[in-house]
Formats: C-alpha cells, structure tokens, sequence
C-alpha cells in the first residue's frame, strides 16, 4: 500500500482534500492510504510515507520542504491550486500517482 501525506497550514483542508483522494482512489480500485497534517508535523510522519503532497499555499516554503524530505527519499509535490481551491481529490490522486 502507498502512502501520501498531505501537509498545510493547519490541516483543516487538506483533510477534506484527503477525503477526496481516499475517495478517488477506492473508485479506481487503488489501496492508497491519505493522511492530512499541519506543515509542523511533517518530519513527525516522514519515515512513513511515500510522498508528500504540499498546500499551494505553502509555495513560499517549498525549498525548504525539498530539503527535509530528501534525506527520507520522500518526493514533495506542490498541489496544483485550482484542484486544491476545488477539492479536486480525482485530480489530485493522478498528479500523485506520477511519484507514486
């Protein structure tokens, strides 16, 4: 099974976002698990995860992200903003799959 963290600001959106993606990904018939957490609890979860979605909003600390996951052979992928604005969890699902 696949793990995807999703982290934001405080985790309130992001965890209807990972909703969708559960969603999505039962539809396709995946075994995916989606985990949604506030941005300071992301090296608290990294051993455990196989990628790592981030908030649009979070842009701004990307590079920084980048080099916290790395040393865990984590891939960090910015969530594109109309599919996070929209909770498009379908959407969002394929982008990960790419990493995944």
């Amino acid at each position: 099974m696949k793990k995807i963290l999703i982290i934001c600001g405080s985790g309130a959106s992001s965890g209807f976002i990972a909703q969708n993606i559960r969603k999505a990904a039962k539809a396709k018939g995946l075994e995916i698990s989606v985990k949604a957490v506030s941005d300071t609890e992301l090296e608290d979860y990294l051993p455990d995860y196989d990628l790592v979605l981030v908030g649009p909003h979070l842009k701004h600390r990307m590079v920084e992200i980048k080099k916290i996951v790395e040393p865990y052979k984590v891939e960090a992928r910015m969530i594109d903003q109309q599919n996070y604005a929209t909770l498009n969890g379908a959407a969002i699902l394929e982008e990960a799959l790419k990493d995944l």
